[in-house]
């Protein structure tokens, strides 16, 4: 079985290592310097079509993803827009594309809110959806797409695929301010 190390994505300051089924191999630094939902997340959300796709497509030498675990005010992840100088340069395929994915894991015993057979109920699957929310970020940075995108109509499209795969079709993800959001969203757990 051979191994793909994954240019792009740092989890504890070192490179993911996929095998040819697309199963993370952590490292002993990236076992103990990251949650358990993290990485459990990731596994869900590479386990999904659209995360094997963003997976391949961000296996290059062309971009650096550096995820971070820490808590944050607006839910369980969030990958700030990247400088302009990043943006502008998405066709340079000769320089380094960096961008940042901060995860908010809950507490393995964490309740979460209004959890519905539909939605997230687990630490692990709400880390999935993070993963996929973030990472969906991050690929429309990468084709130089700032914010907001929230209501493109492609990232919608996008979005719904994801979540669909990922077992919660009625997932939506917007922002607090997004008027048109009904039912459960990708922000389903806030740190206390």
């Amino acid at each position: 079985m051979r191994s793909l190390v994954l240019f792009a994505i740092l989890l504890a300051g070192e490179r993911i290592q996929f095998d040819d089924h697309f199963q993370p191999r952590y490292t002993a630094q990236q076992l103990t310097g990251s949650a358990a939902a993290t990485r459990h997340g990731l596994e869900l959300w590479a386990a999904t079509e659209s995360g094997r796709t963003l997976i391949r497509r961000f296996d290059t030498r062309e971009y650096e993803i550096a995820v971070r675990e820490e808590p944050i005010e607006s839910g369980s992840g969030e990958a700030p827009q990247p400088g302009i100088a990043t943006l502008m340069g998405t066709n340079d395929r000769t320089k380094v594309k960096a961008y940042t994915l901060i995860l908010n894991p809950p507490k393995p015993a964490a309740e979460i809110e209004h959890a519905t057979k539909d939605e997230p109920y687990t630490p692990a699957q709400v880390m999935a959806a993070a993963w996929a929310a973030e990472m969906l970020h991050i690929d429309f940075y990468s084709r130089g797409i700032s914010l907001p995108h929230h209501s493109r109509t492609d990232f919608q499209s996008e979005w719904r695929e994801v979540a669909q795969q990922l077992g919660f079709p009625r997932l939506t993800h917007g922002d607090e301010s997004d008027d048109r959001r009904r039912g459960p969203t990708v922000i389903i757990w806030r740190r206390q």
